[in-house]
């Protein structure tokens, strides 16, 4: 078994017992409702790329009913389904997804931590396809102050993460206006988040 299929095995197994620490972390409502004020239309269309459980679904559907999530986790886009009801959830790989054109948001809030940089190169020029002028894409990234791959071992099971810096981000999201590139200190571990505009 590869690494990636390691890590999806670890989200599988213990879908449940992961669901309820996203459920204790909370939904990022601050920082939905201030990715949203960028855009000024009704309706927006969103993608959120990593869905888990649904968490930040249940928000982002308050504020829009053209949503779609999808999870490269089986089992949680079956717990996502279960608490949003009225959402649209794939079970899908983002690094083969073909995303929907005329997105006006993209939420990926740490799930492209288990991706390498070539890979997320592709995502982001998916993305920046993908969007309408002024769309905005929101993303959260394990930080390091250079680029490397970290393989961790807990009482969920092992997964794979890929650590990026700033710098990292300025090279690979070419032909976006960056927002945000900030580090956030969150449960034990810096984060990168991350605006990007169309």
């Amino acid at each position: 078994m590869n690494k990636k299929e390691q890590t999806i095995n670890t989200y599988n197994e213990n879908a449940k017992a992961l669901a309820d620490m996203y459920d204790n972390q909370g939904a990022r409502i601050a920082d939905i409702e201030a990715t949203f004020s960028l855009v000024k239309k009704d309706n927006p269309k969103v993608l959120e790329i990593g869905c888990g459980n649904g968490r930040d679904a249940e928000e982002i559907c308050k504020r829009t009913n053209a949503y779609l999530g999808i999870d490269i986790s089986e089992k949680l886009v079956e717990l996502a389904r279960e608490k949003v009801s009225s959402a649209t959830f794939e079970v899908m790989d983002v690094e083969n997804f073909q995303f929907p054109k005329e997105l006006d948001v993209i939420f990926a809030s740490a799930s492209l931590v288990h991706i390498q940089k070539n890979q997320l190169r592709e995502v982001l020029q998916k993305a920046l396809s993908s969007l309408n002028d002024g769309g905005v894409f929101l993303l959260s990234m394990k930080y390091c102050d250079t680029y490397k791959e970290n393989t961790k071992e807990d009482e969920f099971g092992t997964r794979t993460y890929y650590l990026y810096s700033q710098e990292d981000i300025k090279e690979l999201a070419t032909g976006f206006t960056i927002l945000k590139n900030e580090l956030q200190y969150l449960r034990g571990q810096m984060w990168l988040e991350v605006l990007l505009q169309k």
